[in-house]
């Protein structure tokens, strides 16, 4: 997803565009962006601040979506956040108000899960790699569940848990604005040059190369 946010009198969403399943982000993002530029009738020299999701996620996603970022950023000369994707999925979950638990498929049957108490988002959750197995099992009634890899695991949810509308289920690029309107305000910038994806975890090739040695 991507979305214009402007901050005149608060963050509003002005405009987001869903990117199309079927399509490489590579292809679509920056298009995207056009589109959504020319649809508020802003110039790129207007842009202010570029919000991206750091990770975790998947190396290629990610890799694309920093990269774009960090260019955009640069070119036009604007100010740069990063936003934890585990941040951002629990940022969209409305009335948070007993644990919230944001989950990103980590492959190999397992899970990139953050746990969130309250209201406040904290810009670096502590995050983990459980099984599936493990996950379900730190479950409690009460709690709620939000993250992609709910459409398999919906069904194995412990009762009492709460799966969220499953509209919100992907980073929502509209909370990711917000959240990052809020680090920009405490002074929580990057230089494009430095940023670079936080994957949690090496990839196979890495792992098989150091095993290898």
């Amino acid at each position: 997803m991507a979305a214009l946010v402007g901050s005149a009198e608060g963050v509003e969403v002005l405009e987001e565009l869903l990117l199309p399943a079927a399509e490489r982000s590579a292809r679509v993002l920056l298009p995207a962006v056009s589109e959504l530029l020319d649809a508020c009738g802003w110039q790129p020299s207007e842009i202010d601040l570029v919000c991206v999701t750091t990770g975790p996620g998947s190396f290629t996603g990610l890799r694309i979506g920093v990269t774009a970022a960090k260019t955009l950023a640069f070119a036009v000369g604007a100010k740069l956040v990063g936003v934890h994707t585990l941040a951002a999925l629990a940022g969209s979950v409305p009335n948070r108000t007993g644990r919230v638990w944001a989950i990103l498929d980590a492959q190999r049957q397992e899970l990139f899960a953050a746990k969130f108490e309250g209201e406040q988002i904290p810009r670096m959750p502590e995050t983990q790699i459980l099984t599936v197995k493990d996950w379900l099992a730190e479950l409690q009634p009460g709690d709620s569940v939000v993250g992609p890899p709910l459409a398999q695991l919906a069904e194995r949810l412990p009762a009492g848990v709460n799966v969220v509308d499953a509209k919100l289920w992907q980073p929502q690029a509209s909370v990711v604005g917000q959240l990052s309107y809020k680090l920009f305000q405490t002074g929580e910038l990057v230089d494009p040059v430095q940023l670079v994806p936080n994957y949690y975890r090496k990839s196979a090739a890495e792992e098989k190369a150091a095993q290898s040695k």
